[in-house]
């Protein structure tokens, strides 16, 4: 049907902007871009569907609509100040429109969450495989890549932290027995994961959703081995000393690691860290004086405004590109720009996202259906990973990790909804792949 050839499409971009990253995000003709073709053809099918009553029947379905129109009526005011910025910036949550269309995709018809899941197979195999070319390509290749027409950004344009989402999420599916992968595989998501380890962020959001993953499937036994031979191989990589320097002055390897993990708990004596940190802390207490304790308690400065030129923390102009916007936690970025009310709706919203999961898990397990289990596990861990990484970069902020996360969330929902009916799915069949 026209609506089965939505979803395919849909999943076929998902799969586009995990691949492609910057790259894909530019296919089109500005402002029309394939995001916004999605999203266009997407409400159409939501209105065909008949099933749009249902998306306010969850918590977080009532929250996210209520959020939206908070952030629309904080967007409006600004469109004649600063033009198209004020929706680029609002998209944030206005892309959550694609879990409305997810949910009404999936109720009205189950099927295709089978099919979903076992599309996806395919793409965590490959994704575990390519995953270290992606990140490398530019470097491996040079100036020769080819650019996307019009906007100098390459083809292939990854960023460490969109690379970590769609590992973490891979290899959850694999170790939650989804798929059955060979030690070449294994071999290959072990070098994704020394990869990913340059960047704080993108290391947390990889190891984080694993361990959950582990822990509560039962499967921690099933990382014994891993983590053992990655102990070996990282004391055999500090004894030789063995260090890979990426521009920027970060690098590939123990001391890396050892560097990232004091960062996160306390200082480090790496410099490109703790000064990266000391300028996010710094910025996110100015944004507490002017929203919390100060006169943009209610309503924040509004989606528009560069935020990083009205606070006076000037970013990125040091690397060639542009400043950045936001300030690297979309925590911060929605209490900038929608005050109190809006980060409280944001944290109501992920927080009853992921306590709906968390129920319809212990439902899942109480009623011996193991399937929809590992199902919604693996859901709620692939939304933990965008969560990790959002509040410690940009992420969200774009289509290459908002489309995704805003179609998980939606995909969330629905299988919450649809495994309190298993008849109409059996679990038994349900991830076959």
């Amino acid at each position: 049907s026209l609506h089965d050839r939505y979803f395919c499409f849909l999943c076929f971009c998902l799969a586009g902007y995990a691949f492609f990253g910057k790259g894909f995000a530019y296919v089109g003709v500005p402002p029309l871009l394939i995001g916004e073709v999605m999203l266009g053809l997407g409400v159409i099918v939501l209105v065909r569907t008949g099933c749009w009553m249902v998306l306010f029947c969850s918590v977080p379905s009532i929250l996210l609509l209520t959020l939206m129109i908070w952030v629309a009526i904080r967007t409006v005011p600004f469109l004649d100040l600063y033009g198209f910025d004020a929706p680029r910036d609002s998209v944030v949550v206005l892309y959550g429109m694609f879990a409305f269309i997810v949910i009404a995709l999936l109720i009205e018809r189950p099927e295709r969450l089978k099919w979903a899941i076992g599309a996806y197979a395919m793409f965590a195999w490959c994704y575990g495989i390519l995953a270290p070319i992606i990140l490398n390509i530019n470097v491996m290749v040079g100036d020769s890549f080819p650019s996307w027409p019009g906007s100098g950004v390459p083809l292939v344009y990854v960023r460490l932290g969109e690379a970590a989402i769609h590992i973490a999420g891979s290899a959850v599916f694999v170790l939650l027995g989804f798929r059955q992968v060979s030690y070449v595989w294994i071999g290959f998501l072990f070098i994704s994961l020394i990869v990913v380890t340059v960047s704080r962020g993108a290391m947390l959001s990889c190891m984080v959703p694993i361990a959950i993953a582990a822990i509560f499937s039962g499967k921690i036994k099933m990382l014994t081995k891993p983590l053992l031979f990655g102990a070996l191989a990282l004391v055999a990589a500090y004894g030789v000393n063995l260090e890979i320097v990426f521009p920027g002055g970060r690098s590939i390897g123990p001391q890396q690691l050892v560097n990232n993990v004091e960062s996160i708990v306390g200082s480090s004596n790496a410099s490109n860290l703790d000064g990266t940190k000391l300028w996010r802390l710094q910025w996110w207490n100015a944004i507490e004086r002017y929203t919390i304790h100060g006169p943009y308690f209610w309503t924040g400065k509004g989606f528009g405004v560069n935020l990083s030129e009205d606070d006076g923390f000037v970013v990125g102009l040091e690397g060639g590109g542009p400043p950045v916007r936001v300030p690297h936690n979309i925590h911060y970025t929605m209490l900038a720009r929608s005050g109190v009310p809006g980060l409280t709706l944001w944290i109501l919203l992920e927080v009853s996202w992921f306590v709906m999961l968390g129920r319809a898990i212990l439902a899942a397990r109480r009623r011996r259906d193991h399937e929809w289990a590992r199902i919604l596990l693996w859901i709620a861990c692939y939304g933990l990973a965008i969560v990790v990484d959002a509040s410690f970069d940009v992420a969200i902020e774009g289509p290459m990790v908002g489309i995704w996360y805003w179609s998980i969330f939606g995909f969330g929902i629905a299988a919450t909804m649809i495994s309190g009916a298993p008849r109409t799915l059996p679990p038994a069949d349900l991830a076959r792949a």
